[in-house]
């Protein structure tokens, strides 16, 4: 079931239960939408890790689940599958992180990197050109 159509029976459904509701709604942790994610961008996790700049056994244990990623690291898969804001947003929430919000600064200056499709590298260099922490 899409997220569209769950908002629509929430907005237009008042007689269902919670509990129906509830049953609707499919379980998904962030190790699940990792895995979504590399089937539906056809690509390996050994690419992505590359592509992120994350430590190869750190970021294993990112996508097996023995690690939770700080927002920085959860950033850089994002930028390595190239997802656009919602799909990054959906990620940092479901890794437990703060989504980014455009009327921060440096939050803004990622939201510009990710609708540009730069790189973990280029988005670096974007941010310390502006003088702000850099992914790592």
């Amino acid at each position: 079931m899409t997220t569209t159509e769950l908002l629509n029976i929430l907005n237009d459904n008042k007689d269902i239960s919670l509990t129906e509701l509830l049953e609707k709604i499919p379980d998904i942790n962030f190790v699940d939408y990792l895995e979504m994610l590399l089937e539906t961008h056809h690509t390996s996790k050994a690419q992505i890790i590359k592509l992120s700049t994350l430590d190869r056994t750190y970021a294993y244990q990112i996508f097996d689940g023995t690690k939770n990623p700080s927002q920085n690291k959860v950033l850089m898969i994002s930028l390595a599958f190239h997802l656009d804001l919602h799909d990054t947003n959906v990620l940092l929430t479901l890794s437990k992180n703060q989504t980014l919000y455009p009327k921060i600064k440096r939050d803004a200056l990622i939201i510009f990197a990710i609708n540009h499709q730069y790189d973990v590298i280029k988005t670096n260099d974007l941010l310390h050109e502006y003088n702000y922490e850099i992914l790592n």
